[in-house]
């Protein structure tokens, strides 16, 4: 579990952004080296191969590459993968790999395949490795062609599922599988936190659309990217009371009687209790909009309670809810975003900080600025 905070501007929105930008610079590769023009430019890949900006507050950026990077563990085992492009154009591209000691297992130091070195899990790729083209990612093309460990490492990157609370619509990447009748039973339990006469709910899909396009004309395997949306038609029950007791139940339309928080935190629960159930990791930013902090606090129990959480799924949040961090929270799970006063943010952890011993109010000192009043002493080395 981790909190994510910072003042208006300084950059939470943009963590988020950065992830997902990962995940579609690797889902793009393997389409660009396929050389398909008609399905790059179709939505929503025409969309993950737009131009990447640079650093525009300062000039020294303008022609730099933008360096993308991010760490995992997978089987106890410490992965950074990270790569540099420009204009579309894969610069570098480095993986390495941390168990008692670093070892790089992927080294590219220039858009050609030719300036690309592999090692150990990765060797059995090399002889393949030209169908690395100069805008696409060597780990994406190794994943592609089923080499073990790429395919693995790009599986637990694209599987991570990054979500805005103020923009999350009803019916988002939602299978019916996550209105099962267990699933049901999971959700009605928080739900009635929020609203006590909910009895029961009933789910189903209406208006289902399935669109298909071939992946590329000549392809031998007839792979096709798929794209499913369906609107969701949800009626609650509800108790009737006569003198404190149940007398009656009566249904209403979920989505037209319910508060905007209830439908709010209806729509998350099934992204939720998917990771949950996965061991997955979930980046949800914003996690206070529209909900009251004890209904934040419900969510968030369910990944700190083992019973809930026995795959030990990972929730990052950003949020501005300070009460978040009130009791129960360790430094090393508080992250602080800021931006100094040319434009550039950095984040850093409250136990890299926060130099004291013993149990500390974060909240308070984060109020108080202890963690660096922005700009000035944040970023002190």
């Amino acid at each position: 579990m981790s909190y994510i905070y910072g003042a208006n501007g300084a950059g939470k929105s943009y963590f988020c952004k950065i992830i997902r930008q990962i995940q579609s610079i690797i889902l793009l590769s393997p389409i660009l080296a396929s050389g398909n023009t008609q399905l790059i430019d179709s939505l929503p890949l025409k969309e993950l191969s737009s131009e990447i900006p640079t650093f525009r507050f300062s000039k020294a950026y303008e022609d730099s590459p933008t360096l993308f990077g991010i760490s995992l563990m997978h089987k106890s085992v410490s992965y950074t993968y990270e790569f540099s492009i420009k204009n579309g154009i894969i610069i570098s591209e480095r993986l390495q790999k941390k168990f008692r000691r670093t070892e790089t297992i992927l080294e590219r130091v220039s858009p050609s395949y030719l300036d690309i070195s592999l090692k150990s899990e990765l060797s059995s790729f090399l002889p393949n490795i030209s169908v690395v083209k100069e805008d696409v990612l060597c780990l994406s093309m190794a994943a592609f062609l089923n080499n073990s460990l790429a395919n693995e490492l790009v599986s637990a990157i694209r599987e991570i599922k990054v979500l805005n609370m103020a923009t999350i619509k009803a019916g988002f990447n939602i299978s019916e599988e996550a209105f099962s009748r267990d699933r049901i039973v999971k959700y009605l339990k928080v739900l009635q936190k929020a609203d006590p006469t909910m009895d029961d709910l009933e789910v189903s899909f209406k208006d289902k659309k399935v669109e298909r396009q071939k992946f590329s004309q000549d392809d031998f395997e007839n792979r096709e990217v798929i794209r499913e949306t369906a609107k969701l038609s949800i009626e609650s029950s509800h108790k009737i009371f006569l003198n404190g007791e149940v007398v009656d139940y009566v249904k209403m339309p979920f989505l037209q009687t319910e508060s905007s928080g209830t439908i709010k935190l209806f729509i998350i629960l099934p992204h939720l209790f998917e990771i949950l159930e996965t061991g997955g990791t979930l980046v949800l930013d914003e996690i206070e909009n529209g909900l009251h902090p004890i209904l934040v606090k419900e969510l968030i129990s369910l990944f700190n309670n083992q019973k809930t959480n026995p795959n030990n799924s990972q929730l990052i949040c950003t949020s501005h809810d300070l009460t978040l961090i009130e009791d129960g929270v360790r430094r090393d799970q508080v992250w602080i975003i800021c931006k100094n006063d040319m434009g550039v943010s950095s984040i850093k952890r409250v136990s890299k900080l926060l130099s004291m011993r013993g149990k500390v109010n974060l909240k308070q000192k984060y109020i108080e600025g202890a963690f660096g009043k922005i700009p000035q002493n944040f970023f002190k080395q």
